[in-house]
């Protein structure tokens, strides 16, 4: 028996949830990452579930299409390197507390299932969207927070422009620098764990064989 290729197990299991005699449509191959597939639908949950969170109008446009997909590359980058280290990431069991995060923004359980209804999406894919950023914001603090080394010029110069900013806004004088320590030290620590983190997908997205599917973002 020749070799069964994911793509073929997805048929078959369209084929199986089909009635018989009904049109089958298979879901398009948006990207590959190496040997990981991400399908259009992915690329268009995505979005719907971003749009839904930011309480904004659904953008299915190309270049949207495009940005979503290159997030959902990220995401496969990060999840291949937390496994090769051995991260221990955020679990499926910590999906409803996230989900109640959400939820208290409505006022009734009627009123998220109308929004999530008029996005298109189920309480399933908002899940799994924020069980993904959970994974991908634990990896980059795992991965990138602990070699960041923020010195005392450091703190120092960005007081001084914190400073600046204070009294253009406050007729009263700015907090001493020792009371801005500690929010300054966590302001820049989080600044340059995301900029490694950028610089690393940069170099991680290079070793990647990468193929965008034209198709699919027009």
């Amino acid at each position: 028996m020749g070799r069964v290729t994911a793509l073929t197990l997805f048929a078959l299991t369209v084929r199986a949830q089909v009635p018989a005699g009904a049109p089958i449509l298979l879901d398009r191959i948006a990207v590959t990452v190496d040997k990981q597939v991400i399908a259009e639908s992915d690329i268009i949950r995505y979005l719907r579930v971003a749009a839904f969170l930011d309480s904004k109008a659904v953008d299915l446009s190309g270049p949207a299409r495009r940005s979503a997909a290159s997030t959902l590359v990220d995401q496969i980058l990060m999840m291949i390197e937390a496994s090769d280290s051995h991260f221990v990431l955020p679990t499926a069991e910590g999906v409803p507390a996230l989900l109640r995060q959400v939820k208290m923004q409505y006022s009734s359980d009627d009123a998220f299932e109308d929004a999530l209804n008029k996005y298109h999406i189920t309480e399933q894919e908002l899940g799994d969207h924020l069980l993904a950023g959970a994974r991908a914001e634990r990896f980059t603090d795992l991965r990138f927070r602990p070699e960041v080394e923020i010195s005392d010029s450091d703190l120092r110069s960005a007081y001084d422009k914190y400073v600046t900013q204070w009294k253009a806004a406050h007729a009263e004088p700015p907090p001493s620098f020792e009371e801005s320590r500690a929010n300054l030290e966590t302001l820049l620590t989080g600044q340059r764990t995301l900029d490694d983190l950028d610089k690393w997908l940069v170099t991680a997205r290079m070793q990647s064989h990468i193929d965008y599917r034209a198709a699919a973002f027009q």
